[in-house]
């Protein structure tokens, strides 16, 4: 069997390394892109598969630190049969309108989670189009869809993943036109320390998310359209 390539963004913990981890158990060479060194359970995985996978270590945030990165993954494989922009942020929950809202922290927030992605692509788009596979698989949230908001908070968050959306879809547009794809997916409400503390009104487990995200993505058949598919781990379709 011809082997496949992935990247995964965000591999530090929760989903990130729960989708690299069911990636190896796939057959995947998996290159794990990790934002924080000082988090060592991917080198733990890393132990376990060394022939199998390599790590990167990245800020999605800057241009510079993704520069880098490429050129570190562009000698690691010949092709990413599919890449995985996991890596993001929360910022703050609580506050609304009225209150002393923190500007610059919704800027970081939409710098990581947004353009993060986007960054990543564009760096990588050649090795994505030297794969057959040339699929996007960008981790968004029901939070950034427009047509289904409820919340009176989460401005950053909600804000920066509606920018995803739009951002997937003009990747997609791209890469669309050269037998590629975007899909955006919910991963759902994980149970991951993305609040600074594990979220334990959380309903999955990282593993129960990833593993949803890859039978959906990989499995389900999701047909290659001229808009991309935005759906959650279960393979239902959200409203934008």
């Amino acid at each position: 069997m011809k082997q496949k390539y992935a990247l995964v963004t965000g591999t530090d913990h929760g989903v990130g390394l729960a989708l690299a981890e069911e990636l190896l158990a796939r057959g995947y060479f998996v290159v794990a892109a990790r934002l924080n060194p000082a988090e060592t359970q991917i080198d733990e995985l890393m132990e376990k598969n060394k022939d199998k996978m390599a790590i990167v270590q990245v800020d999605i945030g800057s241009d510079e630190s993704v520069a880098a990165m490429k050129e570190e993954v562009i000698k690691l494989v010949p092709q990413i049969d599919l890449l995985i922009n996991d890596a993001g942020i929360l910022g703050d929950m609580q506050k609304v309108l009225g209150d002393e809202l923190d500007f610059d922290e919704m800027l970081r927030v939409i710098n990581v989670n947004a353009l993060g992605a986007l960054r990543v692509t564009n760096a990588l788009v050649e090795l994505v189009l030297a794969s057959e596979d040339k699929t996007v698989l960008n981790i968004s949230s029901e939070a950034g869809s427009i047509a289904d908001c409820w919340r009176e908070g989460w401005f950053g968050y909600c804000i920066s993943k509606a920018a995803t959306n739009m951002q997937s879809t003009i990747v997609h547009n791209n890469l669309y036109k050269q037998g590629g794809r975007v899909i955006v997916m919910h991963p759902g409400h994980v149970a991951t320390y993305m609040r600074g503390h594990l979220d334990t009104t959380a309903k999955l487990t990282p593993k129960e998310s990833a593993t949803g995200i890859l039978k959906v993505a990989l499995d389900s058949g999701l047909e290659t359209a001229e808009h991309p598919v935005y759906v959650d781990y279960k393979g239902d379709t959200l409203r934008w």
